[in-house]
């Protein structure tokens, strides 16, 4: 019989050392399974990016999870969402782990889950648009999904929260701490009800790779995309494609001609990247055509 913290601790070794080179500890894994794909890479000498300190940092990635009331939620744990599988099957690295933080059981928040995306930078229109599908998805039962960010992000967040419907926020830094900091109270909220989530351990501060990264998360959990108000060379569109390559419907929401916050969604509508929406109902007829 394992025991269940030197299991624990062998995901936290995995998970801290895919950060710096997953295609290595995903073929450990899948060869020789958590508990000896861990041993094994903390006993590498061969190899620079793995050995002793491996151990070290997860020792204490768990210790500062648990002083941030976080958990480590792993591949083996009944609550681990089976559609993280399909960024495998597209040649991209599903994460080896996920810490989280809130009441939610991310496999059930995320069996009618849509993620709702777009400009940090929103106008008034992109927050207005984003508020009106986010409420009408919360009221028709499926799960508002998003980054935590500013702008289109955090009021779908919001309107999740006002119809009374926990919402998850996938982060691009560990939880020990609520980023970015001016949503830190919306973020307090989301985690009394729904979840907080990230690949990073704690103490990961934020940065390009990581925001980028992050997004497959979004795209891989949700059953659709999407997209009030994003501008041509939002972050959003990184979202998108994602979306496109394991096959998850995206729509998109035009805004007025002359509006540069708006030119991204109208160009994922002309390229074919993402068919036009207008209201819910558009949303959840591209997601269950």
């Amino acid at each position: 019989m394992t025991d269940p913290d030197e299991r624990l601790y062998a995901w936290a070794l995995l998970a801290r050392a895919a950060l710096v080179s997953p295609a290595a500890v995903h073929a450990s894994l899948a060869a020789h399974g958590p508990l000896d794909a861990a041993e094994r890479i903390a006993t590498d000498a061969r190899d620079s990016r793995f050995g002793p300190l491996n151990r070290e940092m997860a020792e204490q990635d768990l210790l500062r999870a648990d002083r941030a009331g976080a958990r480590l939620l792993t591949r083996d744990d009944p609550g681990w969402p089976s559609a993280l599988a399909d960024l495998d099957t597209i040649g991209a690295h599903a994460p080896i782990a996920l810490w989280i933080r809130g009441p939610g059981q991310l496999n059930l928040l995320t069996e009618r889950a849509v993620a709702v995306v777009g400009s940090r930078a929103a106008t008034g229109y992109g927050e207005k648009v984003a508020t009106h599908l986010a409420t009408g998805l919360a009221r028709h039962d499926w799960t508002v999904l998003s980054g935590g960010a500013f702008g289109v992000d955090a009021a779908a967040h919001q309107a999740a929260l006002d119809a009374e419907r926990p919402t998850v926020a996938v982060l691009p830094a560990g939880l020990h701490r609520l980023f970015p900091h001016g949503n830190a109270y919306l973020l307090a909220r989301i985690e009394e009800t729904g979840l907080l989530l990230s690949e990073y351990p704690p103490g990961v501060e934020p940065s390009r790779p990581t925001f980028s990264a992050r997004n497959r998360i979004v795209a891989a959990l949700a059953a659709g995309i999407t997209v009030p108000e994003a501008g041509l060379r939002s972050g959003t569109a990184n979202t998108v494609r994602w979306a496109n390559k394991l096959h998850r419907p995206v729509t998109a929401v035009p805004g007025p001609i002359d509006s540069a916050a708006s030119r991204g969604c109208h160009e994922f509508i002309r390229t074919g990247q993402a068919t036009f929406a207008v209201d819910t109902q558009d949303v959840l007829d591209a997601i269950t055509r």
